[in-house]
């Protein structure tokens, strides 16, 4: 932040950040591709679908990265850790 002036008019109320209305006490996630909003009712389960898609992620890599890669191989990798989108 650059040396601005700030006048506080108010807080505890609702802003919108990136298109995205949060209201105080919202669990956010932002990127260079932009922000989303995790419910808290649902909060406690990130981790565990973190680890999902890590582990989805390390086997396509470790394909990618595989002496005999080929287009098949991760096509059926694909298939196998996002079902539906091959």
């Amino acid at each position: 932040m650059s040396h601005a002036w700030v006048h506080l008019v108010d807080f505890g109320l609702p802003v919108k950040v990136g298109g995205l209305w949060v209201k105080p006490g919202d669990l956010l996630h932002g990127d260079q591709r932009g922000i989303v909003s995790v419910p808290p009712e649902i909060a406690t389960r990130v981790p565990e679908g973190l680890t999902k898609v890590e582990a989805a992620e390390r086997k396509i890599i470790a394909t990618c990265q595989a002496r005999n890669f080929s287009a098949e191989k991760l096509k059926a990798v694909y298939r196998e850790v996002r079902p539906g989108t091959y």
